[in-house]
């Protein structure tokens, strides 16, 4: 298994689970209506430093454990293999986008109908959860597609 196959794991595995707990309590505080935006910020914060935590010493120990380098120049496959996977994860990084855009009326209707004392704070926090729900999936989608990729060659 190729070094970048192993960070896409380690990568795909972290961010599944740690973001994953993230968005489900995102989530369920929506769900409370109890939406509080210094709250989340921390507790995207910590998620962050975490996942961080994580992922960089399991790949320096993947990379020591299997004897390889770190950060291997890219050969001809990798190359097409990367560039495969970010064009796939920046469509849909623009078409979340531009959903969050075009649904930002309803967030708005539903910030003040659920939080009429700081509606436009509550609207704030939805998008910016929003967003940074776009960004995950993108991402974690583009590292699978990595995966795969390998995974067809193997």
């Amino acid at each position: 298994m190729s070094m970048r196959e192993k960070v896409a794991w380690i990568s795909t595995l972290t961010g599944l689970t740690i973001f994953g707990y993230y968005f489900w309590s995102v989530w369920s505080d929506f769900e409370a209506r109890l939406l509080d935006g210094d709250t989340l910020f921390w507790r995207f914060v910590w998620c962050l430093g975490i996942a961080v935590a994580i992922m960089l010493p399991a790949s320096l120990i993947a990379a020591w454990a299997g004897r390889q380098q770190f950060d291997p120049p890219l050969d001809e496959m990798e190359q097409g293999i990367e560039r495969r996977s970010h064009r796939a994860g920046l469509g849909i990084l623009e078409a979340s986008l531009i959903g969050i855009i075009l649904g930002s009326g309803v967030i708005t209707d539903m910030a003040r109908a659920d939080y009429p004392a700081d509606a436009a704070g509550a609207t704030t926090v939805m998008l910016v959860n929003l967003l940074l729900l776009a960004l995950a999936v993108s991402g974690t989608l583009r590292e699978i597609r990595i995966i795969f990729e390998y995974r067809r060659y193997a």
